[in-house]
């Protein structure tokens, strides 16, 4: 699955191959850049069916010219072994483990002169939190002090749309699934597979504690209990133990990296 490059990439678009990540490779083929790497990064938690998704974009990456690789990690499974915990939206330290120091790694032995540029698919519009994205960096310092270009930043979703379909897709109703992020919503998890739930529940079982935080969905604890919150009308769930929707002190004292744009497309 995975080539070797023979020369340093010119440019690298790290993709999870959600909305974003297509709509980039498709705008770098129509402005007919050449030395392109496509990097895949794998958290090793994706979500039921999406590597099927990666296959199948990889192979159209490379029929595109595009160079695809993947990177490794520790995996999500093994993190939570390690932290004996999950991330948590104020400590969002996956992010930085799974995603941007695999992919500082992958531009160190692939990139060493930091010339490629890197881009990315984020977009003003998106949310409150991206509003300020930069359209332009000379030194990214997610991506190793490298340039990184967002060519989609002033876009607006119908824009990034158009590239899609150019690209022979569907425009998902969903965020990527490349991970079961701690992030995700009702929507989200409404399109988790059985296969999901489960993989859910046992890694809770292993860590000893819910995956996701109780208080933030109305004191839904457990596997079980969110997948019957997620289906739920709105402010129609009832939890068995109403004091688990209360916010608990116990959050670490540790100073650890949040999510970051562009890794997460």
């Amino acid at each position: 699955m995975t080539d070797t490059l023979a020369i340093a990439p010119r440019f690298v678009i790290f993709s999870s191959y959600g909305n974003d990540s297509v709509a980039l490779i498709q705008w770098a083929h129509e402005q007919n850049l050449e030395d392109v790497a496509v990097v895949f990064t794998d958290t090793g938690w994706a979500a039921d069916g999406w590597m099927g998704r990666v296959e199948k974009a990889e192979e159209w990456a490379k029929s595109l010219g595009f160079v695809c690789h993947r990177t490794s990690s520790i995996g999500f499974r093994q993190l939570a072994r390690k932290k004996k915990g999950f991330p948590t939206q104020r400590y969002q330290w996956c992010s930085y483990v799974l995603k941007i120091e695999p992919g500082l790694r992958w531009l160190e032995e692939n990139d060493p002169n930091t010339r490629a540029v890197c881009l990315i698919g984020v977009r003003r519009q998106e949310s409150q939190a991206r509003e300020s994205a930069p359209e332009w960096l000379p030194r990214s310092e997610n991506h190793g002090g490298r340039v990184m270009l967002s060519p989609f930043a002033d876009w607006v979703e119908e824009d990034r749309n158009v590239l899609i379909k150019h690209a022979g897709f569907e425009v998902l109703p969903h965020r990527s699934r490349e991970c079961r992020c701690i992030n995700a919503n009702k929507s989200d998890m409404r399109g988790f597979s059985e296969n999901d739930w489960k993989a859910v529940e046992k890694i809770e079982e292993e860590i000893g504690r819910p995956m996701y935080r109780p208080h933030r969905h109305l004191g839904a604890k457990g596997a079980k209990e969110m997948r019957k919150w997620a289906n739920s009308s709105r402010g129609k769930y009832v939890a068995p133990n109403p004091s688990d929707a209360e916010a608990p002190d116990d959050f670490p004292d540790e100073d650890l990296f949040g999510c970051k744009p562009g890794w997460c497309e």
